[in-house]
């Protein structure tokens, strides 16, 4: 196999190709791999692959771990290429100094223009870290993990607040675009539709709102009408007064590993699956969390609290000029963006598994939180 060359089948991976990866890549300063041990699943838009492997007795180990993950397209998802190529630009142009300390470690990242196949290796959390497992669902984790989670959101966040390089990505951030003043220029995104954009924002929410009939109040659907007509200009300008960072624009709970032992200070929660990241408000990654899936009984109980917790670490990573105020109104605008993944989601897929208890928790949310007054301000 060709060097650099990227992976289309998991059965042509060899351990020399690993070791080659591991050496070029500055992960392996001696020895080479032997063997290698798969297992496979799929997920959304990838294949994955659990690696197992063991090296030469004279390998340091210094940097790879005996057991690695490594994620392919996969043929039969909707859109994978595109899902797939904006992680593998996550994990070469932003993840940067973060790399092993709040997301995983990325062993080699490639994606192909021509054929659109991608893989991505990583290391296996497995090993030090424990995911939530859902064998609950659809109950909710206990708030502890939570407030693990939102610490590591707002550390993360902090890192790229205001970042001098947040102008330089911005160009492979699709959602940043649904915050721009309209234009009709075919080649930008909107936050419904994965390219090409063949219809509007509101044409989709159209289709959506006839296909729901009476499933829903005509209150609901003159909600849904006035936020797709107000917010992305608000938004728009909430953005141009700074206070923006880099998104994972997918945290929910179960793509958050815990570490094993808590007793080490360097062992940090991380947080995995960057196929959606953008730039935005930091609050959209929080309500997502919260108010996309939670209803209003555990909400009253715990969101004030958490959010807050989220706006300290913020303060304690270095953040400035970003008062508690403007954390709760952006906390409160970003809730809007939950119909918008609801939507997405409907778009996408029209499971009504996927979608329609969130469109009802998202009302709810915004309903509390009173957010309707942010758009006749």
């Amino acid at each position: 196999m060709k060097e650099r060359e990227v992976i289309t089948d998991i059965e042509q991976l060899t351990p020399e190709w690993l070791t080659d990866i591991f050496k070029d890549n500055g992960f392996l300063n001696k020895g080479k791999v032997t063997t290698i041990t798969r297992n496979s699943l799929d997920a959304f838009s990838s294949r994955v692959n659990a690696l197992e492997l063991t090296f030469s007795e004279d390998n340091l180990m210094e940097s790879v771990s005996s057991r690695v993950i490594i994620k392919t397209a996969s043929p039969k998802a909707k859109h994978s290429q595109f899902f797939n190529k904006k992680e593998v630009e996550f994990y070469n142009l932003v993840a940067g100094q973060l790399s092993g300390i709040l997301i995983p470690i990325c062993y080699d990242a490639k994606f192909s223009e021509e054929t659109g196949q991608s893989h991505i290796i990583l290391e296996d959390l497995s090993t030090t870290h424990n995911e939530y497992k859902m064998t609950n669902w659809p109950l909710p984790p206990l708030k502890r993990y939570y407030e693990r989670a939102i610490d590591c959101l707002a550390e993360f966040h902090a890192y790229w607040w205001d970042h001098k390089r947040l102008t330089e990505i911005s160009q492979h951030s699709y959602f940043f675009s649904n915050f721009r003043e309209s234009s009709s220029h075919e080649n930008e995104f909107c936050i419904l539709s994965i390219p090409p954009k063949y219809e509007t924002e509101e044409d989709i929410l159209n289709r959506m709102l006839k296909f729901l009939g009476d499933r829903i109040s005509d209150e609901r659907k003159e909600l849904f009408r006035i936020v797709f007509s107000l917010f992305p200009q608000i938004a728009y300008d909430r953005i141009k007064r700074n206070n923006i960072t880099l998104l994972n624009c997918d945290a929910h709970i179960h793509h958050f590993f815990y570490p094993k032992d808590t007793k080490k200070e360097q062992n940090k929660v991380k947080l995995i699956d960057w196929q959606g990241w953008s730039l935005g408000m930091g609050c959209k990654d929080l309500v997502f969390m919260i108010g996309l899936w939670w209803y209003s009984d555990r909400r009253t109980m715990m969101e004030t609290e958490l959010v807050k917790r989220y706006h300290n670490n913020l303060l304690k990573y270095g953040v400035k000029n970003y008062s508690w105020d403007d954390c709760w109104d952006d906390y409160r605008l970003c809730a809007f963006l939950n119909l918008y993944r609801v939507v997405l989601w409907w778009n996408l897929d029209n499971s009504p598994g996927l979608w329609w208890d969130a469109l009802e928790r998202s009302f709810n949310t915004i309903e509390d939180l009173k957010c309707m007054e942010l758009l006749e301000d």
